[in-house]
């Protein structure tokens, strides 16, 4: 009801902006109550913005926790509509009824109403609890309970002490009217009785939560979610705080600097702000790798758009929402970002956090997503926006990196790899590790055209064999040993005895 409400008020908002646009051009107000084409123009734009408003997400961000970034999303959403109606209108009659400076008067009329509407709510002393979405990076990662004023005290102090350090993930809260909205961008993923489950889902996604802050009083809390608290801290490191005199206890942020790599043929600097940096000509191929890699992931997700739509059709009759699945993956230069694929299986945990078998998870639609390799072709998006690279060490989750991480962190993820057509699924992680740290010393743009193609025949013909040649390559030269003893001394040690 809350999102629903809100939502008619914009409609409403957009109708009045778009036909007081007409009459501020030089229409009388009674000229423009009875035009019938006036009031097309009106409809148009309301039909429009209940396309937009909801892929853009604006019915999620509460009027009560109006905040500047609302403000952007706002002017992308308004500027859609008034684009979208002049093409309508032009497809109709060519807007010859319509004054040319009318979309501008109707996009600055729009985007006044909304935003003052949103300023005067934000400003009532009533109190409802709601939020948006989106999940800044962090070391440390919390989980809140409450959906509330205290909630977004906390939140605002995260942000201000902590950016980018410390990261809350998601809220629980038992009101049923807050599911699904957000609050200063952290969405309620679900009620606290089921916290394990939460932290056992986040787990899955690679987040694994190391604080839980209760801002709901403790007089209210169920005896459900204590049992789980005393649960949890039976059987994880997870620190259990309440709002309480919760300032002066907050533990220090876990140290977020990047470790340097010594020795042959791993000579990184560092920047101002801590970022390897590359030579010269390193740097040079770089940058023309990151153009291509920027013109090249555009041009296939505006030719695949027809397929992207097809396959989330497929995941949401098969699965349900969300079509996509993440994680949060090491990228460049240890930089955690969300690496996105289609959803192949259902959740792992029910809702008392027990798991789920494989077997009952993995669907037929699922099963041949993945065999097709089609359920990655979300990460034209993360290619997109320079979290990965078509060509690079494939992401992995921090469980899965090698000891010493630092080579095959030097250079964005990649779509696909050096180990991918070099025997991929067959091989070791030492195997894969040996041909990532071959790929970073000797990266070209001749060798990422070998690996796009060969990427190409792989997916023709299916997955070839380890060839024991290339793995002899990656083993054998001497600077690579030296580098894959920094990765993992154990290897390094027997490598050195033969």
């Amino acid at each position: 009801m809350y999102r629903s409400a809100f939502f008619v008020v914009d409609l409403l908002l957009m109708s009045v902006a778009s036909l007081l646009a007409v009459a501020l051009r030089g229409a009388s107000v009674e000229a423009v109550l009875d035009s019938p084409y006036h009031w097309m123009f009106a409809g148009v734009a309301v039909l429009c913005a209940m396309l937009v408003w909801p892929l853009l997400g604006i019915p999620r961000r509460p009027w009560r926790y109006f905040a500047a970034s609302d403000v952007v999303h706002l002017v992308l959403a308004v500027t859609a509509v008034v684009l979208m109606t002049l093409f309508v209108m032009f497809t109709v009659n060519r807007s010859e009824l319509v004054a040319r400076s009318v979309p501008l008067l109707q996009w600055c009329l729009c985007l006044a109403l909304l935003i003052f509407a949103r300023v005067g709510v934000r400003h009532l002393p009533a109190s409802a609890p709601v939020g948006r979405d989106g999940v800044p990076a962090g070391r440390q990662y919390v989980l809140l309970v409450g959906f509330n004023r205290r909630s977004e005290v906390y939140l605002r102090c995260i942000e201000a002490l902590y950016p980018g350090r410390v990261s809350v993930i998601g809220i629980l809260d038992d009101d049923p009217s807050v599911k699904g909205l957000m609050l200063k961008g952290k969405p309620v993923i679900g009620r606290p009785d089921n916290l394990i489950s939460a932290i056992r889902r986040l787990r899955n996604h690679g987040v694994e939560i190391s604080r839980v802050v209760v801002t709901v009083p403790r007089e209210e809390l169920s005896p459900a979610f204590n049992a789980a608290c005393e649960r949890l801290l039976a059987e994880a490191e997870i620190t259990l705080d309440h709002f309480e005199g919760l300032f002066g206890a907050v533990r220090a942020p876990l140290a977020s600097a990047i470790p340097t790599v010594d020795g042959p043929g791993v000579s990184p600097s560092l920047s101002a702000d801590g970022v390897m940096a590359p030579g010269g000509g390193r740097r040079r191929y770089l940058a023309v790798k990151r153009s291509i890699d920027f013109v090249l992931a555009l041009s296939m997700i505006v030719l695949l758009a027809p397929l992207y739509l097809v396959l989330a059709a497929l995941v949401a009759v098969d699965l349900g929402r969300p079509v996509t699945f993440w994680q949060e993956r090491p990228g460049l230069n240890r930089r955690p970002f969300r690496v996105y694929k289609f959803r192949t299986m259902g959740d792992a945990y029910d809702v008392e956090g027990n798991e789920i078998p494989l077997e009952l998870r993995l669907s037929p639609i699922g099963a041949a997503l993945r065999r097709l390799r089609l359920d990655e072709l979300p990460q034209l998006f993360n290619i997109l926006v320079g979290n990965m690279s078509f060509v690079g060490p494939r992401p992995l989750l921090p469980a899965d990196q090698p000891e010493r991480p630092e080579v095959r962190l030097r250079m964005r993820p990649g779509l696909t790899g050096w180990a991918q057509i070099n025997g991929g699924r067959g091989l070791s992680v030492t195997d894969k590790s040996a041909l990532d740290c071959w790929y970073v010393e000797n990266a070209s743009l001749w060798i990422d055209a070998k690996i796009i193609v060969r990427t190409v025949r792989f997916l023709l013909e299916g997955e070839a064999p380890p060839r024991q040649q290339v793995l002899n390559q990656a083993y054998g030269v001497l600077e690579d040993r030296r580098v894959l003893a920094k990765m993992s001394p154990a290897y390094g040690r027997a490598t050195w005895r033969a």
